[in-house]
């Protein structure tokens, strides 16, 4: 495997290893586009903190984001996300474990 796609693979895999990620990740999946103010009102952390998780999220290529006005909106990246999981499922497919 190339070490840029393992670089990539880890930074995905790192994205998802928070709870409070995989719940962002699961609330952009049901309601689609929204905003940190609508995110953060679901959990009990405060809005720099439901930021700072989004931009990791970002960063991995999970959530794409749009600035409109003042609001910056998020989704799910999910042809992205499919993309990554279906790398890592060929990945591992391809190893030999125990033949």
């Amino acid at each position: 495997m190339d070490p840029s796609d393992m670089k990539s693979i880890t930074r995905f895999l790192t994205a998802l290893g928070d709870p409070v990620r995989l719940q962002i990740l699961t609330v952009l999946g049901n309601t689609g586009r929204s905003n940190v103010g609508d995110i953060a009102s679901r959990f009990e952390l405060s809005r720099p903190a439901i930021s700072h998780h989004l931009k990791i999220l970002r960063d991995a290529g999970i959530v794409d984001c749009q600035k409109v006005g003042q609001e910056v909106y998020y989704w799910l990246a999910r042809a992205s996300v499919v993309a990554s999981l279906r790398s890592l499922a060929d990945m591992t497919e391809s190893f030999r474990c125990g033949e």
